[in-house]
């Protein structure tokens, strides 16, 4: 056998050409024998070499993920318990809030707002307005997805990267409150009306086109007297701008009559009254008398024929709402007519003067011919319901048996607790049925909680 690289002769049992060096005997698949190159040799060796330190790295990177995934799980099930709410802060903007819960002393930080949160209560509270996610005009978006890294920082300097998450927050509008008017809709019988707003301070304010933004005082507070026409539905428009949000518009509409003949309120005429008598006063058209259609002292009509300025004395004879209308008449023109309602609900210690005591039996039977009756009900409240806004309760009056009367909630008391026990000064409006029966029903003026009953 010859060496393939030097041809020198060679032995069976060489393994190795003498003359060259280089080589090693190996044997194919026919049996034959051959001397294969020690680059070749060193070539394998190196691939071998190569393969296994791959697989030792790709088993370590295997081992080190799987570790990481579940130290991260780990931290995940321990800390990433927090919840989301959103809120709104006193001066109406909106917001979010955040809780985390730790350990008292932790600190959670936030990376997106560079903020740190003491964890007390082992809760760390994260509040931030939804205005701060944009630009100062984000009038062509309508929302945004922020991402928050949040990290908890031990009380002994340790730093544990919490679960990352995700939320999307909608471009606030600019905060606005109408306190008065309550309703957008409003049928009113002044030529003056007053708006009450709250804005943030700093907002521009353009109510049906003209900029009051001036007007508006450090608190936010916007006070406006308007003038309305007797020509039907006068509009209002209220918009609001403030950077970093959208703009917000409220519209409201007073309604007052058309009339042929001018006739109007004075602002001053109150809707409430603690006496059973009130001054109604107004101007209407030179020329022109007054006539009250609802109760009043007839002697008390007065008019000025030049100026139209006019006033009578109304009476009120049930507790609560009273109307009173009024019309002004001129020869050849039709009748304009002034229709309110006064609530009449007289001072606690007059209106408990007049109290009755409690005919739990006799209420029941002849509720209809003392409608507007007062009574003191005494007891413990053993139900409560509502009716829309109307707050419903349900007070036991008896000593020895069941006596249940519905008490409609118009007190000084915003809420007649369940289980607590009262005296509640009432005047008869009904009955209701409540489960299985009918109910006295009366309406609650004035109620003193009973300490020790």
């Amino acid at each position: 056998m010859n060496c393939p690289k030097c041809g020198a002769k060679l032995r069976k049992d060489m393994d190795r050409c003498p003359k060259c060096g280089l080589g090693t005997l190996v044997t194919d698949n026919t049996g034959a024998e051959t001397i294969v190159p020690m680059k070749t040799l060193i070539l394998r060796a190196f691939l071998v070499f190569l393969g296994f330190l791959v697989t030792v790295c790709l088993a370590t990177y295997i081992g080190v993920r799987i570790h990481y995934n579940r130290e991260a799980k780990r931290i995940e099930k321990k800390y990433d318990n927090h919840t989301i709410e959103e809120i709104t802060y006193d001066n109406g903007m909106i917001g979010h809030a955040i809780s985390f819960f730790a350990e008292d002393g932790d600190t959670i930080y936030i990376e997106e707002l560079r903020e740190s949160y003491m964890v007390v209560g082992g809760v760390a509270r994260v509040e931030f307005p939804d205005y701060v996610w944009f630009d100062i005009d984000p009038s062509n978006i309508e929302s945004a997805k922020i991402k928050l890294s949040p990290i908890l920082i031990k009380e002994n300097g340790e730093k544990i990267k919490l679960p990352a998450f995700s939320m999307n927050v909608a471009v606030p509008e600019a905060p606005i409150k109408v306190n008065s008017p309550a309703q957008p809709y409003n049928v009113v019988v002044t030529s003056i009306v007053g708006i009450d707003l709250e804005v943030v301070y700093g907002s521009q304010v353009i109510i049906n086109g003209e900029d009051v933004s001036d007007r508006v005082d450090r608190n936010g507070g916007l006070n406006l007297n308007l003038n309305v026409y007797p020509i039907g539905e006068n509009n209002i428009s209220i918009i609001v701008r403030k950077d970093q949000h959208k703009e917000a518009r409220r519209d409201l509409v007073f309604y007052r009559s058309e009339m042929e003949i001018n006739l109007e309120l004075d602002p001053s005429v109150s809707t409430t009254s603690q006496l059973a008598y009130m001054t109604v006063s107004g101007k209407t058209e030179p020329g022109a008398w007054i006539e009250v259609d609802t109760s009043h002292d007839a002697q008390s009509v007065r008019i000025d024929q030049e100026t139209g300025e006019f006033s009578f004395r109304a009476r009120f004879s049930t507790f609560g709402d009273n109307l009173v209308r009024f019309r002004a008449t001129k020869e050849g023109k039709p009748d304009s007519e002034i229709s309110f309602y006064v609530s009449y609900l007289p001072a606690k210690a007059e209106y408990s003067r007049n109290a009755w005591a409690m005919d739990y039996q006799q209420l029941r039977l002849i509720y209809e011919q003392w409608h507007g009756r007062v009574f003191l009900c005494k007891g413990k409240i053993v139900d409560m319901y509502y009716e829309g806004d109307t707050q419903f309760s349900v007070i036991n009056v008896g000593k020895d048996e069941e006596q249940l009367i519905i008490l409609e909630n118009q007190s000084d008391v915003g809420s007649l607790n369940i289980g607590a026990y009262y005296e509640v000064y009432a005047d008869v409006a009904g009955r209701l049925f409540y489960k299985s029966g009918y109910c006295p029903h009366l309406i609650a003026r004035y109620a003193t909680i009973v300490v020790n009953p």
